[in-house]
C-alpha cells in the first residue's frame, strides 16, 4: 500500500454508499435551480420587450423638428457684448454651424467666437437643439470652453420670434438664461443672450447673424 492512502482509516469503519442516481438527484437541491429559473424568466421578459419594440418599429423624430430647421447651415455673426461681471464691453464676431444629427433627433453643431484685441478669451461651445414630445417643447443643450453648461426650453416660434429660457451654470454659479431669436429673413436673424444673476438681468451679447451656406446632411 502506498503511504497515506487508506492507512489512516480505522479498520472496520462502516461506510454508507449511495447509488449514483440518488447523488444526481441531490444536486437539484443545491440552490442552482432557483437561479436558473430567474435567468430564464429574465431572458423571456427581455425577448418579449424586444419583440414588442421590433413590432412597433424604430422611433422616429418628431415632425416639430422642422420648425428649427431654419437654424441649420453655416452662419456668421457680429455684435456687441456690453460690460458685465464677465468682462469689459467689446465687439463680437463668431461663426456657427448646425446640421441634422443622431438619426434626425437633434440639430448639432459648434459656435466659435473670433479672438480679437478686445476679445482675448473667445467663447467656443457645442450646441444641440431638439424636441421633447412628452413636454411639447423644444430643448436646447449647451456646453463650452469655460466649463459652462446650460439647458433651455422654448414653446417654438411665436410669429418671427423664438424665446428660450432655462438654467445655466457659469463660473460655479447658477443663473437664469434667456436667448431671444428674431427672424429677419430666411438668411438673417438677430440674437440676444441675457443672464439673470443675483436678481439682476444683464445682456451678455446682442448680435446679428447671416447665413453663409446650407448644412451638409
Amino acid at each position: 500500500m502506498l503511504p497515506g492512502v487508506g492507512s489512516s482509516r480505522p479498520h472496520g469503519e462502516n461506510r454508507q454508499r449511495f447509488p449514483v442516481s440518488q447523488l444526481n438527484d441531490a444536486v437539484i437541491f443545491d440552490g442552482k435551480e432557483e437561479s436558473m429559473k430567474t435567468i430564464l424568466v429574465s431572458a423571456a421578459v427581455l425577448l418579449c420587450i424586444a419583440s414588442v419594440a421590433f413590432a412597433q418599429g424604430a422611433p422616429k423624430p418628431a415632425p416639430e423638428m422642422s420648425q428649427i430647421k431654419y437654424f441649420a447651415g453655416s452662419w456668421t455673426c457680429s455684435g456687441d457684448a456690453p460690460a458685465s461681471p464677465f468682462g469689459a464691453a467689446h465687439k463680437t464676431k463668431s461663426s456657427q454651424m448646425l446640421k441634422l444629427d443622431l438619426d434626425g433627433f437633434w440639430y448639432a453643431g459648434m459656435m466659435s467666437e473670433m479672438k480679437t484685441a478686445s476679445n482675448t478669451q473667445p467663447v467656443k461651445g457645442m450646441l444641440h437643439l431638439g424636441y421633447d414630445a412628452a413636454a411639447k417643447q423644444y430643448v436646447l443643450l449647451w456646453v463650452d470652453n469655460f466649463g459652462t453648461w446650460a439647458t433651455e426650453t422654448s414653446p417654438g416660434w411665436q410669429g418671427d420670434t423664438m424665446v428660450w429660457t432655462g438654467d445655466q451654470m457659469i463660473m460655479g454659479e447658477k443663473a437664469t438664461a434667456k436667448d431671444t431669436f428674431v427672424k429677419k429673413s430666411d438668411t438673417e436673424y438677430t440674437h440676444k443672450f441675457e443672464l439673470q444673476t443675483k436678481g439682476q438681468w444683464g445682456t451678455i451679447v446682442d448680435e446679428t447673424c447671416k447665413k453663409a451656406g446650407a448644412a451638409k446632411m
